[in-house]
């Protein structure tokens, strides 16, 4: 059965982010396509996705140069788990004699270093929209299941074919590695998959109440409204980003131990195929999925790190911060690739949301095993 993608509401000109989904089935997936999703699980669900591509994320601004003309723009730097880079320094700009001084032309001085190109890479979260330099090569048969350090790892050779993606997992709050039962799914398919411990206790309650003041008179007040979302990108890399959270590890250094155990202890699994020729983690080729928490974090996470794609399941919310800056601000990860997977009764919460931060897509309901039903639409005030 076929997933169907239909216009589910207009309120004037405003409209219900375009979303697709297809009913449950154990029919071949051989990727996390953008016109249908299947569900495993849930009773009714609805999903993301999109009909048009978003850019990639912009290059680095000019650099300015002395005595010359402005220098080229610095490329985007290589966003590793290291951190962002900056592009590298523009060329020189050709100078010129200055008007009734005397001054004689001579070679402007090289343009300065080009920023990073986004808000979110700003940040300098780790990652990698490079693309991989070789197919993916998988030997052997079976299935690897093993534990590092208490986070599943998981891969079944069998299960053909191989995918080349790299599936991380997030729980809900308070919760142990895993993905509310979303691991059974992926599971069934040529994945790898890995379920990394955090802190899933840490949410937008815990953001200084100093901020959450200056928000009731200033709503749009950046200082503040970036404080979740860049905890929350924390949590990724481990970099300090706000002055009142620290997290006990961070999910980049945990994967990068997970793969480097599997190329250990499952030579024939080709985990070291998600690594850049520097060792850096390539998140191109990562999927990330996170029920109701988990949801949550990828969502803000994904604004400032370049996943492939983005699995919300019953998320995300704004956590009392509709305006953050993980909604507002240009995103690393392109938007058409993010989905939300919602029950009919958390559309009212959740969409307004989605479609702030600008996922594109149509609602259309599913209950798995049946063929797509017409429900009346979600009655949410959609706030701007």
């Amino acid at each position: 059965m076929h997933a169907t993608c239909q216009w589910r509401w207009r309120r004037s000109a405003r409209e219900w982010p375009r979303i697709c989904l297809g009913p449950a089935t154990n029919e071949t997936m051989p990727q996390l396509d953008r016109s249908r999703l299947f569900a495993a699980v849930t009773t009714v669900v609805l999903a993301a996705c999109s009909g048009t591509p978003s850019p990639d994320p912009a290059a680095g601004t000019a650099g300015a140069s002395a005595a010359g003309m402005t220098g080229t723009a610095g490329n985007t730097g290589g966003v590793s788990t290291g951190g962002g880079g900056a592009g590298p320094t523009g060329t020189a700009g050709t100078g010129t004699a200055g008007a009734g001084t005397g001054g004689v032309a001579s070679a402007g001085t090289a343009g300065a270093m080009g920023s990073a190109g986004t808000a979110g890479m700003v940040a300098g979260a780790g990652g990698s929209d490079s693309t991989a330099t070789r197919p993916i090569n998988v030997t052997g048969t079976g299935t690897f299941s093993q534990s590092y350090n208490g986070q599943p790892l998981f891969l079944n050779k069998d299960k053909k074919p191989i995918q080349g993606k790299l599936f991380l997992l997030l729980p809900g709050i308070g919760n142990g590695p895993g993905a509310g039962g979303f691991e059974s799914f992926v599971k069934q398919y040529g994945f790898h998959v890995f379920a990394p411990k955090t802190d899933t206790n840490l949410t937008g309650g815990k953001v200084p109440q100093m901020y959450k003041d200056t928000l009731k008179t200033m709503p749009n007040d950046r200082e503040a409204n970036r404080q979740v979302g860049e905890a929350h990108a924390e949590l990724w890399d481990g970099k300090d980003r706000v002055d009142w959270y620290t997290p006990p590890t961070s999910i980049v250094e945990q994967t990068l131990g997970a793969i480097k155990f599997g190329m250990d202890n499952d030579p024939g699994g080709d985990w070291g195929y998600f690594l850049n020729a520097d060792g850096t983690l390539r998140t191109t080729d990562v999927y990330v999925v996170g029920y109701s928490w988990g949801a949550q974090a990828w969502s803000m996470i994904s604004a400032y790190v370049p996943f492939g794609k983005v699995i919300a399941a019953s998320g995300p919310v704004d956590e009392g911060f509709p305006n953050a800056t993980w909604m507002t601000d240009p995103s690393a990860t392109p938007n058409d690739r993010k989905y939300a997977l919602v029950s009919d009764g958390q559309a009212d919460e959740i969409f307004p949301n989605v479609m702030k931060a600008g996922w594109p897509g149509t609602v259309t309901m599913v209950t798995p095993r049946k063929q797509p039903q017409s429900r009346p639409a979600p009655s949410a005030t959609v706030r701007r």
